[in-house]
């Protein structure tokens, strides 16, 4: 009986470090009304905030590993590009929001 319990602990343990490993990345995308604005943004390990507008990277930053939230400032051909991040309580998946400015489009997305 102790080798099926050793077996079965080892297979646990094997099983749990695997999966902290494999941490997916969650994403969100926006596409304006006239097709000329892709908003996109990834949480990555729960804390890292990827933010890109027509592909190009304008937000690459971490929200506080305690509240779950940031400020954050880019552009994009000369626009400012602004995000505001929140995370819900419990830090469930797509528990993370962000508000993002680029010119005169605001979007929400959730990651």
């Amino acid at each position: 009986m102790s080798h099926k319990f050793a077996f079965s602990a080892f297979a646990g343990i094997l099983l749990l470090s695997g999966c902290a490993a494999l941490t997916p990345a969650t994403e969100s995308r926006y596409v304006s009304a006239d097709g000329q604005l892709q908003i996109r943004g990834e949480l990555v390990d729960s804390t890292s905030v990827k933010i890109f507008v027509n592909e190009n990277k304008v937000i690459d930053e971490q929200v506080s590993l305690i509240r779950g939230d940031g400020e954050f400032a880019g552009t994009y051909e000369g626009k400012r590009v602004s995000v505001d991040c929140s995370t819900a309580g419990g830090r469930k998946l797509h528990g993370t929001t962000c508000t993002v400015a680029v010119g005169g489009e605001r979007v929400r997305l959730s990651l």
